[in-house]
């Protein structure tokens, strides 16, 4: 019979194995991923009085991030008392969710760039957080509802903690009604305190800032805010030099788990700023793998948020959506820059709705996701010239190049034809990206094989062009799986 202490040998190191996996498990179970959702957008052909049919297609949109593994949508409010379709839409918004009763969280990342002041916020939070219909389905922590913003830090800390105050003893009560609204939340809402978590974006030091830049921004802060998301989308992941937004995210992350502050960390695809003639190179997905091989090795962030889900002018929408152009409240600003008679001047990006799964997945679980299926995803520009007037600012690796990521089971052939001109380049197992020339012509065919053996087969959505008499910028992409 073993002795006493050989019994403890054989016994505690499972237990304490258990223990571990535990923690982690818990751990990760914290993570969570949100997509930032512009209200003014909406992948709908129609504003129906009664709503419904926003309120179906918000439906479909929700599935679209929660198949994918989003957790839920920051709201992106650019305006509320001023300008009542942000209610409107906001209503059929929770309304789509309350209704599918899947726990898809929404929250509000008040957009303090324009003309939203501290009692549009006060009233878009209790508008629905105090509504008994939809306060489930506002996002939560600790028992408190989150509210993010998009910039903000110019009102003061005196201004937030003013605001926070209000919420939270019931003070500086709402007046406004919303008749456009749905019904459910058209009145004057409840004033009733409300604790709240408040992670905002603010940018500390510009857009690509410094730790000294950041712990000089979230001094005066410290006893207002609960966390804070940084808006790292202005920047080419990866690139070594300014500007790159991978060393800032890394002093974000440091500066507020050294204030034991929360940190949501940004998820992007690509950006262009249409609307402001500058462009930053991404990569097709090297920049995105880039920026959550950060988040999963490095800097492990309590949340992420990607930017965005549907900012369509700015080229940084993951949704699937198969062209913004053919929705005519899909954008708000797209006719100011898109010439009339233009065809496809957006692409779809279910490229890179796909692989998010694969990312969002290691993310959360923090072990890289074994490979099921063989998939390629592809992304390129349709326009190849850069050489625009009034000239783009452009930064980054920026070519004439076809991006592909391979997720293999095994290794394998692809063949890429565009026209006449095919190349096939041998691919290793895992997940890796590669680049590729790329010519004018129509729009690419690929071809996986393995042993000789034909997989999986597709062309993509759009051929490609040497020049366009308006600028282009915007990735196609797309993917294929066997």
């Amino acid at each position: 019979m073993p002795s006493s202490k050989q019994r403890t040998r054989r016994v505690v190191p499972p237990l304490l194995l258990l223990l571990c996996l535990l923690l982690a498990a818990s751990a990760n179970a914290q993570r969570l991923v949100f997509a930032h959702y512009m209200l003014a957008n909406q992948d709908t052909t129609a504003d129906d009085p009664t709503g419904e049919p926003n309120i179906a297609a918000y439906q479909r949109e929700i599935q679209q991030a929660q198949s994918i593994g989003i957790d839920g949508f920051a709201l992106n409010a650019g305006g509320w008392s001023k300008e009542p379709r942000y209610i409107r839409r906001a209503s059929q918004m929770f309304e789509a969710a309350y209704r599918l009763h899947s726990n898809f969280k929404l929250m509000f990342s008040a957009d303090m760039c324009c003309s939203n002041d501290a009692a549009d916020v006060l009233d878009m939070v209790r508008r629905f957080a105090n509504n008994p219909r939809y306060a489930s389905t506002y996002f939560q922590h600790d028992g408190r509802f989150v509210l993010t913003t998009f910039a903000g830090d110019s009102h003061g800390p005196e201004f937030w903690q003013q605001l926070r105050s209000n919420l939270e003893h019931g003070t500086a009560p709402s007046r406004l009604t919303a008749p456009n609204a749905l019904s459910t939340v058209a009145g004057v809402p409840s004033s009733a305190p409300l604790r709240i978590f408040l992670v905002p974006s603010f940018f500390w030091g510009g857009e690509t800032p410094t730790a000294a830049d950041i712990a000089s921004g979230l001094a005066p802060y410290q006893h207002i805010l609960d966390g804070a998301f940084y808006w790292g989308i202005a920047g080419s992941p990866g690139l070594g030099h300014t500007p790159d937004q991978l060393p800032s995210s890394a002093a974000y992350a440091a500066t507020l788990h050294a204030a034991h502050k929360l940190y949501m960390a940004p998820i992007c695809f690509q950006f262009w700023a249409a609307n402001a003639n500058r462009y930053y190179e991404y990569s097709g997905y090297q920049g995105l793998r880039a920026l959550w091989m950060q988040a999963i090795q490095t800097t492990h962030p309590d949340w992420v948020e990607i930017i965005t889900w549907n900012d369509f002018i700015e080229g940084t929408y993951v949704s699937p959506i198969d062209d913004p152009a053919k929705y005519p409240g899909a954008n708000d600003l797209g006719a100011s820059i898109v010439p009339t008679g233009t065809q496809r001047f957006f692409h779809s990006h279910r490229g890179a709705t796909d692989l998010l799964t694969y990312f969002i997945a290691w993310y959360k679980t923090g072990h890289q996701p074994t490979l099921h299926n063989d998939t390629i995803y592809w992304s390129y520009r349709t326009v190849l010239s850069t050489a625009h007037q009034p000239p783009i600012q452009l930064y980054g690796p920026i070519g004439d190049t076809l991006y592909v990521t391979a997720n293999l089971t095994a290794p394998a052939d692809l063949t890429v034809a565009i026209g006449p001109i095919a190349l096939t380049v041998a691919l290793p197992a895992g997940s890796n990206d590669l680049q590729l020339p790329l010519p004018p012509g129509p729009a690419p065919h690929f071809t996986l094989t393995r042993n000789h053996v034909p997989l999986v087969e597709s062309t993509a959505d759009d051929p490609i062009t040497a020049t366009a008499p308006t600028p282009n910028l915007y990735n196609s992409t797309g993917s294929m799986h066997n």
